[in-house]
């Protein structure tokens, strides 16, 4: 009796020491997801918010887009993170060079080749034909988009590296500009490249 106790002992101790790690290892997946979303959702925010509240502006001054991006993409909660800014036309055009934000660099990709933009856009110029096409154009010439790329690394995210791949997580938020001509003051159109130029 007492061998049949010691071998079920023994049996409930070797499935216990195999089970353990997969117990932990599951765990520490879940609750990297769980950071992984809650991260995603927050930059998905974030994005939100600077590109609507900038699609509503017809004046933007460097210290107060600094201000708006601080306030509504917060290091302490984002941690490193990187966000691009672009003004883009119906037509891909770019009239500005982008705002780039944030405390890191290099994290988004490149969604522009010069002064076009080459990712995808909510609406884009309807391809007219006839009589029609002038006044199509006419309308919408002046028409924009403000488009937010948001980008942060998983790295401290992820409470075990080794389950998890480290990548790069992005998001993209596109608002209608309310206005056509946009004023900005003389910091920011040196960092988009207006210096001599009329926005």
């Amino acid at each position: 009796m007492n061998d049949l106790c010691r071998k079920q002992r023994g049996n409930a101790l070797i499935e216990s020491a195999l089970t353990l790690p997969l117990l932990i290892g599951s765990a520490l997946v879940i609750a990297d997801l769980y950071s992984i979303n809650l991260a995603r959702a927050y930059m998905e925010q974030s994005a939100h918010t600077v590109a609507s509240t900038l699609a509503m502006q017809n004046r933007l001054d460097k210290d107060g887009l600094q201000a708006l991006t601080e306030q509504s993409a917060a290091p302490g909660v984002l941690g490193d993170y990187q966000m691009v800014i672009s003004r883009v036309m119906l037509d891909r055009r770019m009239p500005w060079k982008p705002l780039y934000r944030g405390n890191a660099e290099g994290l988004c990709p490149e969604l522009f080749s010069g002064d076009r933009y080459t990712g995808e856009l909510p609406e884009e110029l309807p391809a007219n034909s006839g009589d029609d096409e002038d006044d199509e154009e006419d309308s919408t010439s002046g028409t924009s988009i403000v488009v937010v790329q948001l980008c942060r690394n998983s790295d401290t995210l992820a409470l075990s590296s080794a389950l998890l791949a480290s990548k790069d997580i992005q998001t993209i938020s596109f608002a209608r500009m309310s206005y056509s001509d946009i004023e900005l003051d003389a910091p920011l159109r040196e960092e988009v490249g207006l210096e001599d130029e009329d926005s």
